[in-house]
């Protein structure tokens, strides 16, 4: 009796022997083939080009990274696995999955390779398929880390011009820099926008004696540099009280520095990602902005003054 081996063998010459020959048929077939998909990825390109997103602002705290369609999956696998155990979703499984793709032909050494005739290894198969599927729908419909929120393009270019020419080292802004000029985030945005031109073109013609040299900027920087200027404003501090209104209501769940819990994130730098505006708002109701969080609401509970109040204490907090 022939064995499969040999009956596979006799086969496959019979078939080859009344059979087309690979080339010219074959290869024919191969590159209409190749021509269709090059053409419509040409199509593609040319009537839905891949949109681009503004360059990258490293003083943006309100970006959300989110990967391309086909990595959603492990993006939404590593929300299974925080903190130290990262590695475990983003190596050790996928490092598995791939040693067991390529122990396939090892593991699965049956004659017969219709899917239906290798039920462990086609359920295997589809349950993967099945897996990512999934988690790649999750990925797409989990909410935003951050709420997006409208930047203005002339702020953001304002305040990289800031950093790039190191203003910090004679100003402060946000209670960090120098002390050489004044603290801007108290005085520039209450100035017109016609006299912070003149001081950024010539300080000495509108503060005569003062220290700021002239700096030769071009009319584009002094334009940004204002618009970043008049997004500050001075803010009235929080009151004795705002402390223990933090510690009655959120040190449960929140951590300052070394005191709080920790059921919700650290707050001791919220400050520098978060302003005082956003802050009222999500105290007043967290699922506005986070439809899953388990924060409970605070419009209700706290007065509008007492909400307000946190809000400026909490703003201070890491600047």
């Amino acid at each position: 009796m022939e064995s499969w081996h040999e009956e596979y063998k006799k086969r496959y010459a019979e078939l080859k022997e009344h059979g087309k020959s690979f080339f010219p048929y074959t290869v024919f077939k191969d590159a209409c083939v190749a021509l269709a998909v090059l053409v419509v990825l040409f199509a593609l390109a040319h009537f839905h080009p891949a949109e681009l997103e503004p360059l990258a602002d490293p003083t943006d705290t309100h970006y959300n990274p989110r990967p391309e369609w086909y990595f959603l999956f492990l993006f939404q696998a590593l929300k299974f696995f925080p903190g130290n155990l990262e590695a475990v979703a983003a190596i050790i499984l996928p490092g598995l999955g791939v040693l067991l793709l390529l122990g396939v032909p090892f593991l699965d050494r049956g004659a017969k390779r219709h899917p239906l005739d290798r039920p462990l290894w086609t359920g295997l198969g589809l349950a993967a398929i099945a897996g990512f599927a999934v988690l790649t729908w999750a990925g797409m419909e989990s909410p935003m880390t951050n709420p997006a929120e409208a930047v203005d393009p002339q702020i953001a270019a304002g305040r990289r011009l800031y950093d790039q020419m190191s203003c910090a080292h004679c100003h402060k802004i946000g209670g960090k820099g120098g002390t050489v000029g004044p603290a801007l985030d108290k005085t520039a945005g209450g100035e017109t926008e016609e006299w912070l031109t003149r001081h950024f073109k010539d300080p000495q013609s509108v503060t005569p004696g003062s220290s700021m040299p002239k700096m030769n900027l071009l009319d584009d920087e002094i334009k940004v540099l204002v618009a970043y200027m008049k997004s500050m404003h001075a803010e009235e501090p929080f009151t004795a009280a705002a402390p223990d209104l933090f510690t009655e209501n959120c040190a449960a769940c929140h951590k300052l520095g070394k005191e709080g819990g920790d059921v919700g994130p650290d707050l001791s730098f919220i400050g520098t990602a978060r302003d005082k505006a956003f802050i009222k708002k999500y105290v007043e109701d967290p699922s506005k902005f986070k439809p899953d969080s388990a924060m409970p609401a605070y419009k209700g509970q706290l007065t509008d003054i007492q909400i307000e109040d946190v809000a400026r204490y909490m703003s201070k907090q890491g600047r």
